[in-house]
């Protein structure tokens, strides 16, 4: 019966999906093969991203039961995730992100930046809250960007700032990660990028690493 549901949604995303501009942010290629299902979070991030993967998410969830059931296993196949979360993003709505976040660790998936990818700003919380974590591309990270409206007032300005501060904080505790790459984060001004090694990377815990996905065979 859930499998059943699991297919009814999947076909009622697809058909959802024609309905949407090729630039579309959340995009979801169910399992095939070996491979299990994906969802791939390109561009900036807004608003409407966290409906998308909100939706996207649980269709991904019980595939992937069912994938793994198919296969005698409560496992995934060697370098993947249970589910795998594709970033190439420089950032965007960082509400949006540690929602999504909070939504990818719940599920227990896997985030990847891939060769040639990037994940930038808001898009590291993204990559953060996999469960397995497997950077390939490249990360960079700023404080976070204040929108000045002209109309706001400096006190207000700085009490946002404030919150904005503690609740970034508090989500990359609730990841495990360091106190250490929030403070990164923070001594990076808002347009600038700092690059994180392969070191950084390691020791901000942002890899737990996971070998690349299998290339598919060139025909």
């Amino acid at each position: 019966m859930h499998g059943l549901k699991a297919w009814r949604a999947f076909i009622l995303l697809s058909a959802c999906a024609h309905l949407l501009p090729a630039s579309s942010r959340v995009l979801y290629r169910p399992a095939a093969g070996n491979r299990p299902p994906q969802i791939s979070i390109k561009g900036e991030l807004v608003q409407a991203d966290l409906e998308a993967f909100t939706a996207i998410a649980e269709t991904a969830r019980q595939e992937a039961v069912t994938f793994m059931a198919s296969r005698g296993t409560s496992t995934p196949p060697p370098g993947m995730g249970f589910v795998n979360v594709a970033l190439d993003s420089r950032g965007g709505n960082i509400w949006a992100a540690m929602s999504i976040g909070r939504i990818i660790r719940r599920y227990s998936f896997a985030t990847r930046v891939e060769v040639g990818a990037s994940c930038v700003s808001a898009c590291v919380y993204l990559l953060a809250a996999g469960q397995g974590r497997y950077v390939g591309g490249r990360v960079g990270v700023h404080r976070p960007h204040l929108q000045n409206d002209g109309v706001t007032s400096a006190r207000a300005e700085k009490a946002q700032y404030a919150s904005i501060n503690a609740q970034t904080r508090q989500y990359l505790e609730e990841m495990n990660l360091p106190t250490s790459l929030h403070v990164r984060m923070m001594q990076t001004p808002s347009d600038r990028v700092t690059w994180l090694s392969a070191q950084d990377l390691s020791t901000y815990g942002l890899t737990r690493m996971i070998p690349p996905s299998p290339r598919p065979a060139v025909p």
